[in-house]
């Protein structure tokens, strides 16, 4: 007979398979085992500090050797809609996923399994929220979301209705029916529809961008009746752009280039309601016109402004030809008024002057200082 000597240290637990068979289980301390001639004899070590055993005897000890579960292990055992968290000492150590079993070392410390039915509570526990964050998505079998301030959440699972979530953290198992968390921002946003090719009442292409103001009134109501809100709000405003300018003139447009017809505009705000979503200013941003077109403007632009420049100096030659009409037929009634006004031409030539002689009286004064002028 052959003897086999094994150590097995205070933190390990050894594993005895004789022949292919499991056999026991040994404690800390120094074991000899004999081997028979010809049989086979394996030792597997264990460190506790792992907490859970990890080898293919699992689901044999669990059915074939209960007494073997009730000495040294705690288990962990989930059905098809269950997941259960272990924690050891008190902090959360693992989940184990729907219908799957594990057993855990009880001399590892003190092990609690907590069992939960994800079909009946499929959000995870406020209270374990953050320590199941620490082990992260995958090994804690669960969704985390954050839904911000101004935001709604809309929870999706399989077979459900859609639910509302508000501001705060939230953690969903994915053995719920695999759990969808889609947020939706409820403040005022703007969208744009840039770069639209409009042809005119008078057939002159165009290029258009549009502005208009929207926010979520209903989350819910906007996720059930469209699937892409941004992309449906996107057409319908390009549709309602389309309607106004094209049936306009390209003088029109440039005359109102900010507004959308108003009828267009109610027509879209009535549609978008219906999807729980309030729209505001629907507006033309700006209006892009091709380059031959815009020389074309320039000169009508510039002619009309001439025009409107030669129509300005004739009205004032007009009225300065008027002015001096008036002034000669209150002169031709009036002699004073003609003696005031030569003393103000005499004034004015006055100051031109350096020196005045003055001989044969004032109207020869007068008539040397025309002359000499």
């Amino acid at each position: 007979m052959l003897w086999k000597r094994i150590a097995v240290g205070d933190t390990q637990r050894a594993m005895v398979i004789r022949d292919g068979r499991f056999d026991r289980i040994l404690m800390p301390g120094v074991h000899v085992l004999w081997k028979a001639p010809f049989a086979s004899l394996e030792v597997e070590l264990y460190g506790i500090r792992q907490t859970v055993l990890t080898n293919s005897w699992t689901d044999f000890v669990v059915k074939e050797r209960p007494d073997i579960v009730e000495r040294h292990f705690v288990l962990a055992e989930t059905g098809d809609a269950e997941v259960a968290m272990v924690t050891v000492d008190g902090k959360l150590a693992r989940v184990i996923a729907p219908a799957k079993r594990a057993l855990f070392w009880k001399d590892a410390g003190r092990i609690e399994v907590q069992v939960v039915n994800v079909l009946a509570s499929p959000e995870v526990p406020r209270d374990r929220l953050a320590a199941l964050e620490r082990l992260g998505a995958a090994e804690a079998q669960a969704l985390f979301v954050q839904v911000d301030e101004g935001k709604l959440g809309l929870l999706s699972l399989a077979n459900r209705e859609l639910q509302t979530l508000g501001r705060g953290r939230y953690g969903f198992w994915l053995g719920a029916g695999n759990p969808r968390v889609e947020v939706l921002d409820t403040r005022k946003q703007a969208i744009e529809v840039t770069g639209q090719e409009i042809l005119t009442r008078d057939k002159v292409s165009i290029r258009v961008n549009a502005l208009a103001e929207y926010e979520v009134a209903s989350a819910l109501e906007a996720r059930l009746k469209v699937k892409d809100l941004q992309e449906h709000l996107y057409r319908t405003l390009q549709l309602a752009v389309r309607k106004t300018l094209g049936r306009k003139t390209l003088e029109e447009i440039l005359a109102d280039k900010t507004s959308v017809d108003a009828s267009v505009a109610e027509a879209v705000r009535e549609e978008i309601s219906r999807l729980g979503v309030r729209v505001g200013e629907i507006a033309v941003k700006d209006i892009i016109v091709p380059g031959e077109m815009r020389e074309i403007l320039n000169r009508v632009v510039a002619a009309e402004k001439e025009a409107q420049a030669n129509l300005i100096r004739r009205r004032e030659e007009t009225a300065a030809t008027r002015s001096l009409l008036n002034t000669a037929k209150l002169m031709e009634d009036n002699p004073i008024l003609v003696r005031l006004k030569e003393l103000e031409t005499l004034e004015n030539l006055v100051e031109k002057v350096d020196r005045v002689t003055v001989s044969g009286g004032f109207d020869s004064m007068l008539t040397d200082l025309l002359a000499s002028k």
